[in-house]
């Protein structure tokens, strides 16, 4: 799939690329959680599941848990969102009364490796990263190839902290298209697109949608594997409108779309910086900065602006990886940079016709976003090569192991 669909252009290191694939197989992409402390506490309201899963897309294996303990979805939360390829080892928390135990919960393609009780409530982002095994399938020993590129990296104090194809879909890169349609008030056209899109769909049930519009015939043609799909038909079918549709996804899930599309301004603004600076840490005027942590999780308590005042302190701790630039995840209170990195942004917005106000969604308050910030560009921690092709390396949540692989791999991922 093309970079340029989800709004990258270009790469931060100058070294040849491998020739490779990543997610061939379960084996060959391991992600464990690292998590935050929790504290247990044996009569606490929640209980924790480490649970390794495979081949299970964290919000699809959420609904089914739900289902096979007959509690409503909203009763469990959890600490980071993976996609279905790979095994991946993740923390969930289960809201249950104290008198109420999960025994003998067998579930295909999911182990449960620990359980305890705690007072503290997971949600999204209490994580301190993630820990990655990867082994890109290639024909040569790509060991010295990787290691030049990891080098570069390092000197350049970074890559491109982009948002992966997961953000977007992995099979179908649409959910930013849609979050626009939503942002644009456009919400009927974004019901249809979630349903069918013309660019991606070639199933005949999803082609057959998108001639007749017709959801009742729809819901008798469309698999029951397409579980988001049919409860948007039938959500279509009982009211007889697109208007709030989104509401039978589970909230989360719903709010991907603009978080989809805010990842893709980010994208296409860091495309545009990443040539200007030719490097991952410089400081220019204007910019804004967040102390990072060993992981390169930012304290997000205060948002540093620079000035003509402290622009050489705050680039020599931007040389020595304490801090680093940020760029607004755009949203209806998002202050956006000065100097040239905001002339981009402007720029940027401007050429997607979308501004600040687009994200207060009047007609669905729950859909809009305030905004956030990103870093511009991270390490990554502990990075080894373990065998012919197989990596091992830990990024800070929300850092896609994809976007270091796309500097080494320089080619199509899948």
């Amino acid at each position: 799939m093309e970079d340029a669909k989800i709004g990258i252009d270009g790469y931060s290191t100058t070294t040849p690329g491998i020739k490779g694939e990543i997610k061939y197989d379960p084996e060959s992409f391991i992600v464990n959680e690292i998590p935050t402390k929790i504290p247990e506490k044996i009569d606490g309201k929640y209980i924790i599941l480490q649970i390794r899963l495979t081949n299970w897309d964290t919000n699809k294996f959420l609904i089914h848990l739900a289902d096979r303990l007959h509690i409503s979805n909203k009763r469990i939360t959890y600490a980071g969102t993976k996609d279905k390829t790979g095994i991946t080892t993740q923390y969930f928390c289960i809201h249950l009364p104290g008198n109420m135990e999960i025994n003998n919960l067998s579930i295909k393609d999911a182990e449960i490796i620990s359980s305890f009780r705690t007072d503290h409530m997971i949600k999204l982002g209490d994580l301190l990263g993630n820990e990655f095994i990867i082994t890109v399938k290639s024909n040569e020993d790509s060991t010295e190839k990787i290691n030049e590129t990891i080098n570069q990296i390092i000197n350049n104090h970074g890559f491109p902290n982009f948002y992966g194809f997961q953000r977007f879909g992995s099979i179908r890169a649409n959910t930013h298209k849609i979050g626009k349609l939503i942002l644009q008030n456009r919400y009927s056209d974004a019901v249809k697109l979630y349903i069918y899109d013309p660019e991606f769909d070639t199933d005949d049930f999803r082609k057959h949608y998108g001639e007749t519009e017709d959801a009742e015939l729809a819901l008798k043609e469309f698999p029951e594997y397409l579980t988001f799909e049919r409860a948007l038909l039938g959500y279509i079918t009982r009211e007889k409108t697109y208007n709030n549709a989104f509401t039978v996804f589970p909230r989360n899930l719903s709010m991907l779309f603009i978080h989809a599309y805010q990842s893709y301004l980010f994208n296409r603004i860091l495309s545009v910086r990443m040539k200007l600076t030719g490097n991952m840490y410089s400081v220019m005027d204007g910019d804004l900065l967040y102390s990072v942590d060993k992981y390169w999780n930012p304290d997000k308590r205060d948002l540093i602006h620079t000035n003509k005042y402290n622009i050489q302190k705050l680039s020599r701790l931007s040389e020595e990886d304490k801090i680093r630039t940020v760029i607004p995840l755009i949203g209806y209170n998002t202050e956006l940079s000065g100097g040239a990195e905001g002339e981009i942004e402007a720029q940027i917005m401007e050429s997607e016709n979308i501004s600040t106000s687009n994200f207060d969604i009047s007609s669905n308050r729950k859909l809009g976003s305030s905004g956030d910030y990103r870093i511009m560009s991270a390490l990554p921690v502990n990075f080894k090569i373990i065998s012919k092709n197989k990596v091992n390396f830990s990024l800070g949540k929300g850092i896609y192991a994809t976007s270091l692989l796309r500097e080494i791999i320089k080619g199509n991922l899948y």
